[in-house]
């Protein structure tokens, strides 16, 4: 029995209940003068709430935290539909929709096709196969926002390259081809404001008002347009890095033998073939219709439903809801901090904090970057949680710093994309969950994640003055 109790008391559970317990102790004594009986339960249950999905207890569902901040809000007298107007945001409802179209180009099999289509065509080498790499990424980027989407796909082809290539595992050539796919999946698409979820959700972050306004979808290309140079930067150095034992020319036959295996397209993948038409059709036409991403992806959706591709079961199983809990509760912040008074409260100790070091652009995207590194080690949802918080001070730093919103976006999206340690980045444990040991090599990535925080300066740097001449700074 007292084993049974001590299995069940772990560091996570432990550090949870500590911090629960801290939230209620707010919400009860309000220790902060200046801050209201309601702001003071509501900081408290987004304490809890934080603390679950950060240590997140014996695996527990991120449900768990949003059940907690909502109900926080509803004992502070905020009505629901203040709790969860994320919910109903833009931003979900392009989250969902493009879930299941990615998704779906995975389990029908019409995502590998399409890579291999590509492949089968060349005797392969490493440039090619990096240059392939690169070129898929951002057509899939085109056709979901979901970056965890694009590289749970293709990340299972990398490997199946790999072994068309005969390269060991554990090898550095496949490490190589691995990561450099699972970062093209990532990297490049983050220059466009509906390529990855750094758009919708971080701009959904700034305060409602003027800095939300000025996250305009051309202006975020403008900010994040390096994002395209740094990825391509980041794979080269990798392959200097790594140093393949063995040059690759592998004849085109080895992929078109991976390609045969494919068989026939079946009636599901036919339908997924139909509806990836719709949409990239849908998506040049939008320059010219009253169309939206939503509008487009929605409508794709639908179709899909149409013609059989989805059906309620798979809705039910490749549906990630906790997920979308999370999604929706996370884009909920800006609102709950501002009915909460927490905005009027944080804002000011923010401000001292950056403040401190925006007296020059260049200092204030490293020291920035700095600080969202160390607090990396604790907010392991991605900087999220950093990004929410900080974001708070983003009219201060505009009107008395000139700093425009999105150059501290542009900060917290590079700290999200650091993955020094598995329990920080869960798209490493995705990544290794479909590949395997026939992934990557965990020293090799280990030395790509070092790799990535060194350029990650050096692409700050050279951003800060590229924003200079551009008109941003």
């Amino acid at each position: 029995m007292d084993t049974d109790k001590t299995q069940m008391l772990t560091p996570r559970l432990m550090l949870t209940l500590t911090f629960i317990v801290l939230g209620v102790a707010i919400a009860i004594t309000r220790p902060f003068g200046n801050l209201e009986t309601q702001g003071h339960i509501m900081l408290g249950a987004i304490v809890a709430g934080l603390a679950t999905w950060i240590f997140r207890p014996a695996g527990g569902t991120m449900i768990a935290g949003a059940a907690i901040i909502i109900l926080g809000g509803m004992i502070a007298g905020l009505p629901v539909n203040d709790l969860t107007t994320g919910f109903s945001g833009a931003s979900l409802w392009l989250f969902i929709p493009a879930m299941f179209i990615g998704s779906s180009l995975r389990n029908t099999g019409l995502g590998k096709r399409i890579v291999l289509t590509l492949f089968k065509r060349y005797n392969l080498n490493y440039f090619r196969i990096l240059c392939g790499w690169f070129f898929v990424s951002i057509l899939f980027s085109i056709i979901t926002p979901l970056a965890t989407v694009r590289f749970l796909m293709l990340t299972p082809i990398a490997v199946s390259v790999a072994d068309a290539c005969l390269l060991e595992k554990g090898s550095k050539g496949r490490s190589l081809i691995v990561i450099s796919c699972w970062t093209f999946s990532i990297f490049p698409s983050i220059a466009w404001l509906n390529g990855s979820l750094f758009g919708p959700v971080f701009t959904n972050f700034l305060p409602e008002g003027p800095m939300r306004d000025m996250a305009t979808p051309e202006t975020w290309f403008l900010v994040m347009a390096p994002w395209l140079l740094f990825s391509i930067v980041f794979v080269i150095a990798l392959y200097f890095l790594l140093k393949p034992e063995q040059k690759l020319n592998i004849p085109r036959t080895k992929v078109s033998e991976l390609y045969d295996d494919l068989g026939p397209m079946g009636k599901k993948e036919k339908g997924c073939l139909i509806t990836l038409v719709f949409l990239l059709t849908c998506l040049v036409l939008q320059t010219f219709l009253p169309f939206s991403a939503n509008h487009v992806l929605l409508a794709s959706l639908v179709l899909m439903l149409f013609l059989g591709v989805l059906s309620v079961p798979d809705i039910s199983v490749n549906g990630n809801w906790d997920v979308i809990v999370f999604f929706g509760m996370m884009l909920s912040f800006t609102h709950i901090f501002n009915v909460s008074g927490l905005t009027t409260w944080l804002t000011p100790y923010l401000v001292n904090i950056i403040g401190a070091i925006a007296f020059s652009p260049l200092v204030f995207v490293l020291a920035l970057f700095g600080i969202c590194v160390m607090l990396r080690f604790f907010d392991v949802a991605q900087a999220w949680i950093i990004a929410s918080i900080f974001s708070l001070a983003t009219p201060v730093l505009f009107i008395n710093y000139g700093l425009h919103p999105l150059v501290s976006t542009a900060v917290f999206v590079s700290a999200s994309c650091l993955f020094f340690f598995r329990y920080a980045q869960a798209w490493i444990v995705q990544v290794e969950s479909v590949c395997g040991d026939g992934g990557w090599n965990p020293s090799h990535l280990q030395k790509a994640s070092i790799l990535y925080v060194c350029l990650s300066v050096v692409h700050l740097v050279f951003s800060r003055f590229y924003w200079g001449l551009v008109g941003i700074l």
